[in-house]
């Protein structure tokens, strides 16, 4: 097993003000797009208010230029003002490094063959490859893991979906192990409490619901397989005696397949982020990166004991 290195506590401190410089490069850019964009607006409801109760009164030409006014400073504030501040490009460089600093090392020592991406792209067939995400229409995929642990390879990624016509917002943690798990045809086990894409996990078509010999499972996760006899193979009781007692940060759900297991986590924030409006710390960075290695870790352990 690799273990998690620690650099020289005066590397640590540079590379903090270097990273919190950056911060603040981009957090003024920020408050300044802020203070603007909030005076015009109140500027501009301001001016409503007072046409609307004709406490003022312009001549209508009047009126209109300054109703064009307002709607160019809009315009601006919305659109061109970030542009101008490069609050885009400013944001990039401070998480970049950030990542690149505080976390890629982390992640890339704990594993055998480690390897971090902040940012990659997954294609359509990647994501319907697996038929509990297959009415995403695309996602967007960050902070990457690929590794080897317990000979199990393994990639893990925060996952942004993309639903209809609705904006990308992250949506899950996947961690897709390549096993062996000698099954026939899909299995899917589901927490009573998980949600993807909003909305509540139904019962896929073609697909029949199986109980396990344990209530207490049967009362907090939902089994669905293809095939009934496939579906109660996977159910040993070692098996889902452990993913019962599993803790990964958020309702979960499983998609077993005959050469891969995936743990999708649903959770309400995107994790290991740069904070801008708090100092950012070496310490607090290694603990949240921390984290995720060691729920990578122990859900291979999971999968490793059951003889996947």
């Amino acid at each position: 097993m690799a273990d998690i290195k620690e650099k020289n506590p005066s590397e640590n401190v540079s590379a903090s003000e270097d990273i919190n410089a950056l911060r603040k490069k981009y957090l003024k850019a920020d408050i300044t797009w802020k203070i603007v964009s909030i005076t015009v607006f109140v500027i501009t409801a301001v001016f409503i208010f007072l046409v609307f109760r004709k406490i003022i009164n312009f001549e209508l030409y009047v009126t209109s230029i300054i109703v064009l006014v307002l709607l160019a400073a809009i315009f601006t504030c919305v659109y061109l003002l970030p542009h101008f501040l490069k609050m885009n490009s400013k944001y990039k460089a401070y998480t970049t490094r950030y990542k690149e600093l505080f976390l890629k090392p982390i992640l890339e020592d704990a594993f055998n063959d480690g390897e971090y991406k902040d940012f990659d792209k997954i294609s359509t067939k990647d994501i319907t490859k697996n038929s509990m995400l297959k009415k995403a229409k695309s996602a967007i995929a960050n902070d990457c893991i690929k590794g080897v642990y317990k000979k199990i390879p393994f990639l893990r990624y925060d996952l942004a979906l993309r639903y209809g016509k609705k904006k990308a917002s992250s949506n899950c943690v996947m961690i897709v192990a390549q096993a062996n798990t000698k099954v026939k045809s899909e299995v899917q086990i589901v927490a009573n409490n998980f949600k993807i894409g909003g909305m509540d996990y139904e019962q896929p078509e073609s697909f029949c619901r199986i109980l396990s010999s344990d209530s207490s499972f049967d009362s907090k996760f939902s089994v669905y397989a293809k095939d009934q006899e496939v579906g109660q193979k996977v159910l040993k009781n070692s098996f889902i005696n452990k993913v019962e007692k599993f803790k990964a940060g958020g309702p979960f759900a499983l998609f077993i397949d005959k050469d891969e297991i995936s743990l999708i986590i649903r959770r309400n924030k995107d994790t290991m982020e740069a904070s801008v409006y708090t100092k950012v710390t070496k310490e607090k960075a290694s603990k949240e990166a921390a984290e995720e290695v060691k729920i990578i870790r122990e859900w291979i352990e999971i999968l490793d004991d059951v003889g996947y």
